[in-house]
């Protein structure tokens, strides 16, 4: 709730979400792994924490608005780079691939009354994270980022050009490069500047206006700058990248370990000093959170390994389980049963589990439980899912229909939205990810690179594998 740091706090998410689009459309790029395992292994790693969360303290999923926000862009990035995965490697087939889906988030989220139409199944009744209604939650924390991925992956696609001209401009004498890169460095200033007095310095309602479309200013005047030197390319901070890969548990136990009552008390093992509450509590809440990233990482290998064919068995298993146990808990909560039968459920289903588990060490397979333990478990998941898909359709139904869906208060602008996508579009068709300015800057001196010295011996290192 710390205005003054509020605008500076959404210009960071988007930052993160722009790396949900860069990093998985470079792993999609090199990688061409589309397959089973990549796809669960990816879902596992955004939601498995979440899931229990969700389920331990009767949470919603988008009060974790980050992981909705993180898996959704996966999806996206995940669909765009698959269809037609074929011209991935190819100049202009895949940048028309960005196009299009640039002006797909355009009409979605700018275009007014067609977000309703896609996200109309959302609904609009108040829940825990979304006092308005889980459409309008959705709205509001999508549409501050709706085109922060798609700039990401834009970014990555280009990737190859900016390193080749970075190279060629660093080749040149030190007063021709610094020439170059000062130019680019005063028009960048120039933005950020004009960014900071008109956009930065709104008020929080307002500023959430106007985000969605400007976001990118501060966020390539840092890469720019960041990357202007050979110097200072050639050092980062240690303690940051290793944060950088807990930043999912540490966002999700900010709302219980950090904080508490999902973020809305604080977490007082000292009373009376407050300094040193926050710096106990800030440590058991960064231990805790790089546990269970190790936690989450070490169950991933061995639950969704590799073999697709026992990945496929085991998540079988885990949804079949989770399905049972899950209606089960449903049964017991609607007779109203006492402390004394919860505890004998449980202790009977932890019991169960024991046993399938050690018989899976064991005999180091999975293929024995197929039968008759899936059968059991798939017979009384598959009913629990009738149930609760019936009970979700007619929610889905009165949504749908409602009348009073309202928006979350951002995007929506037609005039912005076109601007952001001639912005994405010039950095898409020109092959810079600096909006022109590096290749402008190239004319009177060097020349941009080319296609083909840029991705060539990218492509060779890919293909030849």
């Amino acid at each position: 709730h710390a205005s003054e740091v509020y605008n500076a706090v959404r210009v960071f998410i988007s930052c993160y979400v722009w790396m949900t689009g860069f990093g998985n459309f470079s792993f999609f790029y090199i990688k061409r792994d589309f397959g089973f395992v990549r796809f669960w292994q990816m879902m596992w790693r955004l939601n498995f924490l979440v899931f229990w969360l969700i389920m331990v303290h009767g949470n919603t999923f988008i009060l974790y608005y980050i992981n909705p926000l993180h898996t959704f862009y996966f999806l996206l990035v995940f669909v765009a780079m698959y269809i037609f995965s074929s011209c991935n490697h190819d100049k202009w087939p895949v940048r028309v691939k960005m196009i299009v889906l640039g002006t797909l988030i355009f009409i979605i989220w700018d275009v007014p009354g067609a977000f309703h139409a896609v996200f109309g199944w959302l609904s609009p009744k108040p829940t825990i994270g979304a006092k308005s209604g889980t459409f309008h939650e959705w709205h509001f924390r999508s549409g501050l980022d709706h085109y922060s991925a798609i700039f990401g992956m834009a970014f990555a696609m280009n990737y190859p050009m900016s390193a080749a001209w970075l190279k060629a401009v660093e080749k040149r004498t030190a007063v021709s490069q610094w020439l170059i890169k000062g130019g680019i460095a005063a028009v960048c200033a120039v933005l950020m500047l004009a960014w900071t007095q008109s956009i930065f310095s709104m008020q929080k309602l307002e500023y959430n206006k106007h985000h969605p479309y400007w976001f990118w200013i501060p966020l390539l005047v840092y890469i720019f700058i960041r990357n202007i030197s050979f110097t200072l390319r050639s050092y980062h901070l240690g303690l940051l990248t290793r944060m950088g890969k807990i930043t999912l548990e540490t966002y999700l136990m900010q709302h219980h370990i950090w904080l508490t009552s999902n973020a809305k008390t604080l977490l007082v093992f000292i009373p009376g000093s407050p300094l040193v509450n926050f710096f106990f509590v800030s440590v058991v809440y960064l231990y805790l959170s790089y546990r269970l990233f190790r936690l989450t990482v070490a169950l991933r290998a061995m639950l969704i390994p590799n073999d697709a064919g026992v990945a496929r068995t085991l998540l079988l298993v885990m949804l079949t389980t989770l399905s049972t146990i899950y209606g089960f808990a449903q049964l017991l909560t609607k007779v109203e049963s006492n402390v004394i039968l919860v505890l004998l459920s449980t202790l009977v289903i932890g019991i169960a589990g024991c046993f399938v588990l050690e018989s899976i060490i064991n005999a180091e397979s999975v293929e024995h439980i197929k039968t008759p333990y899936l059968g059991v478990t798939g017979l009384l998941g598959g009913v629990t899912l009738v149930v609760a898909i019936s009970s979700w359709l007619a929610e889905f139904t009165t949504a749908w229909g409602s009348k009073d869906q309202n928006n979350g208060g951002v995007a929506g602008s037609v005039s912005m939205g076109l601007i952001a996508l001639a912005v994405f579009s010039t950095i898409v068709l020109s092959l810079d990810n600096f909006v022109g300015l590096s290749r402008l800057s190239s004319i009177p001196a060097l020349g941009y690179p080319s296609w083909e010295e840029a991705y060539s011996e990218l492509h060779n290192k890919i293909f030849s594998k």
